[in-house]
This record gives structure tokens, sequence and C-alpha cells, in this order.
């Protein structure tokens, strides 16, 4: 059984007690500050505005983004500085899916080949990024054939498709990541609270600051004493310095993302596809597994200005723009378009430049930094902006380390971090076998087993021992189980509705008209919970609403869906589509070839070969299984 601190405990703790380090936002860099600081033991508080990972942190392409993009550039610009930036973030992947493997898994992806030209190219590129990388890379890189490209991605254009080449780079549940670097900072001593707004920064003697926070849970207004604040808010950071103080010049280069979720047929269940730009005005398309749907991504626009109220709505035409993307790297009889997106998304890139790059002139966007920034304003509040997931750890130790030296914090404290080698939330004791334990002693199914095991790791065991009774599923063609709901308010903080669906389940980024079906059931378990009234009840039923429709593109992409049953479609003619039967019958004998090869050799050589079957099999079942 896990216990944590409530909610209410740790408000009461930020209200009363003085920390050493005060971290505002809950994102992703945010919540590695958290487990920094209270790892060295420094006393530490952290505060969100809306929800962990409410923001552009559970908004990713779910790539760990270590790839070979950085190679590319630096060999063509010859900067030596992307390299370096390359081989931090490849040797934080390996650390990533070493400290939270549940969370973080290896994702290997295809590149379309189209010419002979560009095959040997590619594969060269891949493999001097293999070499460079050394013992931070996954696995090495190889080329496929044609028909082993086709039967992953059997609706790619199959027009002058030569075969493809694999690289692997690692693939991250993004909020879910957030929400056990929260919970190993609580389990470290930190106290968190989420929806909590900063409303005035006021400095004081030395570092010493008081914060003023509105709890918007409760409506209370209180002040937090800290010796240093670090601001890792992402998009508003800007928003925060200001509040230090007025007049600052901004750092922000905010750019727009757009993202869908199609269905799981449009690509592999197991590889993710990159085809890069064919042309200088055109997309670099990716597609990657997630939950067993394909994200499609991404559309990337220059942004004005921050909203305050979160990411934008998504635009149709920049799904549009998207899709047609997507379209053109398929065969010409695959029909994609709207009507299959099933939800749609934006995120706010939160790319900064160096204040001393600007001129005079505010409209004038200044040159992206390439990693992060650390920036200490004259009343000593620390400012970390940029980075991506790779370097969410590497930037927290040095936001740590700069707070310990500017504000004296080193008394009786670790003065280095050593989280590296932290197991988070969840991970110590997980295995692969551990989806086969919660089906022998839970008795559910095996989908749900490894549903919980992805998200929840060892703490599954928690989650089913708290609700034995609460075991059924919240929707027929997903494995959330309604246990999900009470482990995520008890021991997650989720606080809301909208914290659910979007940050604890997922449900939200895979199917937004699922997850309005959805919500009935689960605000009956949260009501039941909580204890809310009628009126509590529907504000949160029409908060989610709002938050499907304007910020899922429920209704202006994606369409809701009846829960009646319709009339079952006639079987269509396969004439029309007769251009695919030759690479339907290629990929058929190829699967049957990979059949035998795996089920028939085994068989005959088992005896010669027992001695090295049985550890080989052993390391194939770890490996294909994560």
């Amino acid at each position: 059984m896990k216990v944590v601190p409530s909610r209410a405990e740790h408000v009461n703790a930020l209200k009363a007690e003085e920390f050493d380090v005060l971290i505002i936002g809950g994102g992703a860099v945010g919540c590695g500050c958290a487990v920094d600081a209270a790892c060295r033991g420094l006393k530490t508080a952290l505060i969100e505005a809306e929800d962990f990972a409410s923001g552009s942190s559970s908004r990713t392409s779910k790539l760990i983004d270590g790839s070979g993009s950085y190679l590319g550039t630096a060999l063509r610009e010859k900067d030596v500085e992307q390299l370096y930036i390359m081989l931090q973030m490849m040797s934080e992947r390996v650390t990533m899916l070493k400290n939270a493997p549940h969370l973080n898994r290896i994702q290997p992806m295809i590149i379309p080949i189209y010419s002979f030209l560009q095959m040997p190219c590619t594969w060269l590129g891949l493999k001097v990024y293999d070499w460079i990388s050394a013992a931070s890379n996954i696995r090495g890189s190889h080329i496929i054939s044609r028909e082993a490209t086709m039967y992953e991605f059997p609706l790619l254009k199959t027009d002058g498709l030569r075969g493809g080449v694999v690289y692997y780079d690692g693939q991250v549940d993004d909020a879910r990541m957030c929400v056990a670097l929260v919970m190993t900072a609580v389990a470290l001593g930190a106290n968190v609270g989420n929806h909590m707004e900063v409303v005035e920064i006021m400095p004081q003697e030395g570092c010493c600051r008081v914060v003023s926070v509105k709890d918007k849970i409760s409506c209370e207004q209180f002040y937090i004493q800290s010796k240093a604040v670090i601001n890792a808010t992402g998009s508003s950071t800007d928003a925060i310095r200001q509040m230090d103080k007025e007049g600052t010049a901004p750092i922000l280069l905010p750019t727009l993302e757009t993202q869908v979720s199609l269905p799981r047929y449009f690509g592999s269940g197991h590889y993710g596809l990159l085809s890069p730009a064919l042309k200088n005005d055109d997309l670099t398309v990716y597609m990657v597994p997630f939950e067993n749907h394909m994200v499609l991504g991404s559309r990337e626009v220059d942004l004005d200005e921050v909203s305050s109220r979160g990411s934008p709505t998504p635009d149709p035409d920049d799904v549009d723009c998207l899709l047609e993307a997507a379209k053109k790297r398929m065969d010409p009889c695959v029909e994609l378009g709207r009507c299959h997106v099933l939800s749609a998304w934006t995120a706010i890139k939160a790319s900064v430049s160096c204040p001393t790059d600007k001129e005079n002139d505010d409209d004038k966007r200044g040159t992206p930094i390439n990693s992060y920034m650390i920036e200490v304003s004259p009343d000593g509040l620390i400012t970390l902006a940029g980075g991506r997931w790779s370097s969410y750890r590497v930037m927290a130790a040095d936001a740590v380390d700069l707070a310990i030296k500017s504000c004296g914090l080193c008394d009786d404290h670790v003065t280095s971090s050593w989280t590296q080698d932290l197991k988070l939330d969840g991970a110590e004791s997980w295995c692969c076998m551990l989806p086969l334990e919660f089906v022998q002693d839970y008795g559910v199914p095996m989908d749900v087993a490894h549903h919980i095991s992805d998200s929840y790791g060892y703490n599954g065991h928690a989650l089913f021992s708290q609700a034995p009774d609460l075991k059924k599923r919240l929707h027929p063609s997903f494995p959330y189980i309604e246990a999900e709901i009470q482990y995520a308010m008890r021991n997650e903080y989720a606080c809301t509705l909208v914290d659910i669906i979007a940050r604890r389940l997922r449900i939200a980024f895979v199917d937004a008209a699922a997850t309005l079906h959805m919500l009935p059931r689960i605000l009956k378990i949260m009501a039941g919970e909580n204890g809310w009234d009628e009126e509590e009840q529907k504000e949160q039923m029409v908060a989610a609403q709002e938050f499907l429709v304007r910020q899922m593109g429920l209704g202006s992409i994606v369409q809701p869906r009846s829960t009646s049953k319709s009339k079952p479609k006639k079987k269509g003619s396969s004439e029309g589509c007769c251009c695919r039967a030759a690479v339907r019958r290629g990929a058929r004998s190829y699967s049957m070839e990979i059949s035998k090869k795996i089920c028939v050799q085994p068989l005959v050589q088992h005896r010669s070969m027992s001695s090295m079957f049985l550890p080989l099999m052993t390391s194939l079942s770890y490996g294909l299984g994560r």
C-alpha cells in the first residue's frame, strides 16, 4: 500500500515553513529541479499554476529527441557545439531508459529511401552517428529491404521505394514521466502544489524571497518564503521575469507545433516513421506509435505572443497541411483526411535567445540558443529556459548548483547532483515480467496489465490493492480502468476532471471523441471521492468539455461519434485498388518467410543450439517487450 502526503498537508507546509529552494513551474524542467534539490537535502518547494505537465511537456513528439538531427547540422555548418549537444542528449537518453524503464522505451524508426543515391548517404550518416555516440548509442542503425519496409508500413508510397534505413531513438510517455518526477521529489521530502498561481514576487534582503500565491482550488491566497527562487515556467518565462523586474527584455522565441492522433492502421505497431522534407517548403513528417495509435507531426509556425489560457486551439488549416504532407508519403489510393483524426493539439515550443543579442527593435526575433539558458536577475531570480526532455536533468543540476552558489545554500547539504543513478517513482523492482504478475495476482486482462505496468511501474500493485473492486474498463476500446481514477486522486494529486483525462490517463491525446463518452463515469468516481455537489460536478464537466473543444480539436477537427450501433457497411470491392495487389502479395510472402525463420528453424536446431537459444530469447523478449 502506497501512502503519500495529501495536497492539504502540502499546502499547510507551504504556508508555514521557509524553504531553501522554491521552483515555479511543474513541467519537465521544473520537476527535474525539484528532484535534484530534494535529493541534495535542500528544503524544496514546487508550485505550478495549472497541473503538472499541463504545458508543452505533455505535448511532445513522444520521442526523447536524441536523434541524428544535430549530427547533420554539425557536419553541414561545421558546428562543434551541435555535436556536443547531440552527445549530451544521447547520454541523457540512456539515463532516462535506465532510471524510468517503465515510462521510456527503445523506439526503432524507419527512414524510407526513394533513390539509389539517398540510400548510401543516409546509411553513412547514421553510421557516423553510431560511431560518435559510442556507448551512448542504443542499437546500431541498419538497412532493411523494400519488402520489410512495406511489411511495417503497408500504406507507404511504393513508386520508387528502394528500402529503408532503421535507427533507434527512445520514446517517453511525457506527462506520466512528469508525474513520476513529482512523486519522486515528494518521496525525497519536497512539498509540491499544483493549481497554484504566482501573484507577486517580492525581494527581501539577500537572496530571500517572498512569493504571493493563489490556490485555485480553495481560492485562498498566501505567501511562501524561500532563500532561492528558480523560474522554470516554459512559455510563461517572460511573465515571471516581468514580475521580478518590470521592463525586463523578453527572451522567448515561441513557435507553435501542431500534432494529431491517427488510428494505428496508418502506421506500424512497433516502428516509427521519419520522412525528411521532400522540398525546401515541405514538412518533415514523423509518425510514432503511442497508446496503440499513431502520433503524426508536426506543423510548426512562429507565434507572436503567448496566450494566458494555455495552448492555443489547433488551426484546421495547419492540420490540413500536416495531413497533406503525410498523404504525399502514402500510396495514391490511400485516403487521409480530417475524418481520420482522433485528436489534434498544439504545443508552444519555448525557444529562447540571449537578451544581449536583441536590438532595440522589440519586434525583431533574436537568434535562438541551441540548448538552454540560465539567467540570474539583479534581485536573485534564477531563470532556467529552453531545453527539452533529453536535457531536463542536466538543466536542473546546473540550476541547483547556481542556487547553492549564489544564495549560500551549501551548509550541511550535498553540493553535487546524484540524480544520474536515481530510480524514479515506480521504477524500483520493475521488470518486463510485471504484466504477468498483474494478470496472475489480480485477474486482469493482459492489455490492462501491460498498460498499468507501462504507466505506473511497480506502483501497479498499490493501484490494484487500494481498489480491488474497480477493475471495470472506462471504455470498451481502451485498457483504462476505474481504479486509476481513485489512485490518481489519492496518490498523484489529480484535482480536476481535465487532470485525469489529459495527464493521468492520456486518453484526451489519443481519442477526443472517446474521451467525451468517458467523462460521466470518470466524474462519478471523482465526485464520490471528493464529495462534490451537483454545482461542482457541473463546473467540472463544462471545464472538461471546453478543454476537449478548445485544446483537443473536438468539433472543429474531430467529430463526435454516436454511441449507438450503426448499420453494417457493405463490403467494398477490391477492383478499384488493384494497384496494391502485388504489394500485398509481397508483404504476405515476406511475412510468411519471417514466420518460417522464427518458428521453424529453432525447432530443427534446438538440440544443438539449446545452450545459446535460451539466453538469446530472454534478451529478445526484454528488448522487443520494451
